[in-house]
């Protein structure tokens, strides 16, 4: 199959053709836990059929789960393996022991063939992409394009230690970077945030990661905390090292101030042990879009910057219309922007640009044609595994109060309809198991 598997690269119809006429059936196991088996098999002659197959090991002969092959998976369509909805996705009736998951095999019935396992086998439980969180629902800004509406918004609420227990509970079953102390919001707001960083076990911070406008004073015990504590990244929000710049755009900052907090946090952070990735998020406007390749510059070689986004602003309701007037970038502006980052695009630095700058323009219908934004794809409840959502794995999001929506995360190529599917929504401090509740989740 090592000819097949060439030609699928480059050919992917003769990959096909080959591969049915050395053995129809192929796959690969690409993960196994104490809790799960996911992979995917495939039969080259009839890419129609999902294969029936049965998790076993080997030694005992012991049967764990019996299934088809009938998930969709990201990147199977791409190499030539059907329509990509060849995958399975397995919890195991019991916790497998080590020596259990090196016994487990994967075999298609009728036949008997196995799966060969991945040279790179995942071998964690990881079903959470990611966890979303606030632990405040206000910020210590109004920057003109946020994209929260902070209209009406005078008190701030905090999160309890009672839901921050619950919820760091499930940090085991995020990857590292996946659990969010902070979406929307400033959570240096939070009297005890330092608090609550500690509570995560040492060896479970590497899941962490918030974004900050350094904008707040800060006890020097927290910047300390932040250079040993294993965290895996902060994001530092600026748009231009020039004063005026930076407090017309980060409307209520100081940059006397968010400069003193900066320099102390580098400077601790270069002696710490352990400090967190610095990654920078820059919004790209009229008032600064010239000065940014140098800004850029700036953060990588003089900031300790690790990865550096430029954004483009959505273009919310709510954002006052004479500052997209005045500030919104035109596509000549966009495109000389990533001209002049293009050395380092794609390496330490990301450019998300307006939907369809740098593409040909399509002619517009003959109405009118709005500019507002559509208005965003519902959230639609479904017990199922809708195709291109990913089986046994969930995006979480939980608010301040404690409410967490679980959510099923999209792996396919293109915007999804709808552009998410809510399963279920609880009070996190109302599980009293985190991996039990996991699995009552369906696949």
């Amino acid at each position: 199959m090592r000819l097949a598997r060439t030609l699928f690269r480059r050919f992917p119809r003769i990959g096909r053709e080959v591969a049915a006429h050395v053995a129809p059936h192929q796959g690969y196991i690409d993960g196994v836990s104490h809790a799960h088996v996911t992979g995917w098999a495939c039969n080259f002659a009839d890419a129609t059929e999902r294969v029936e197959h049965e998790v076993f090991l080997e030694n005992t002969g012991e049967i764990l789960v019996r299934g088809r092959a009938d998930v969709f998976l990201p990147g199977l369509r791409e190499v030539g393996v059907g329509d990509g909805t060849h995958g399975f996705y397995h919890r195991f009736p019991r916790r497998l022991t080590q020596a259990e998951q090196d016994q487990l095999r994967v075999r298609v019935v009728p036949n008997g063939k196995k799966l060969t396992r991945a040279s790179t086998v995942a071998t964690t439980y990881q079903p959470l992409a990611f966890i979303v969180m606030d632990i405040v629902d206000n910020c210590n800004l109004r920057c003109p394009f946020c994209l929260y509406n902070y209209e009406g918004v005078h008190k701030t609420n905090l999160m309890t230690e009672e839901t921050i227990d619950a919820a760091i509970r499930f940090a085991p079953f995020a990857a590292d970077g996946a659990f969010w102390f902070s979406c929307l919001h400033e959570p240096t707001m939070h009297p005890r945030f330092v608090e609550y960083l500690r509570k995560m076990p040492p060896n479970q911070r590497r899941t962490i990661f918030y974004t900050s406008n350094l904008a707040r004073r800060m006890p020097d015990e927290y910047y300390r905390f932040l250079a040993n504590s294993g965290i895996h990244h902060i994001n530092v929000s600026i748009e231009s090292l020039d004063p005026a710049i930076y407090e017309r755009m980060r409307k209520g900052a100081r940059h006397r101030i968010f400069k003193e907090n900066w320099d102390i946090m580098l400077d601790a952070f270069r002696a710490g042990k352990a400090p967190p990735k610095l990654r920078y998020i820059t919004m790209a406007y009229k008032s600064n879009f010239r000065d940014i390749p140098a800004l850029v510059e700036h953060l990588l070689t003089e900031r300790q910057g690790s990865e550096i986004e430029v954004r483009y602003t959505y273009n919310e309701p709510h954002i006052p219309a004479d500052f997209a007037q005045a500030e919104y970038l035109d596509d000549d502006e966009w495109l000389w922007l990533r001209d002049q980052l293009a050395p380092r695009l794609g390496k330490t630095v990301l450019l998300s640009m307006p939907p369809g700058v740098g593409e040909p323009k399509a002619p517009p219908p003959a109405a009118s044609v709005s500019n507002a934004a559509p208005p965003p794809a519902p959230v639609v409840e479904t017990s199922g595994t809708p195709p291109g959502f990913l089986p046994g794995r969930y995006g979480f999001k939980l608010i301040w109060d404690g409410t967490l929506e679980v959510r099923r995360v999209w792996g396919g190529s293109g915007p999804p309809e709808p552009s998410e599917v809510l399963l279920k929504s609880i009070d996190v401090r109302e599980i009293a198991d985190p991996e039990a509740f996991l699995a009552s989740l369906p696949i």
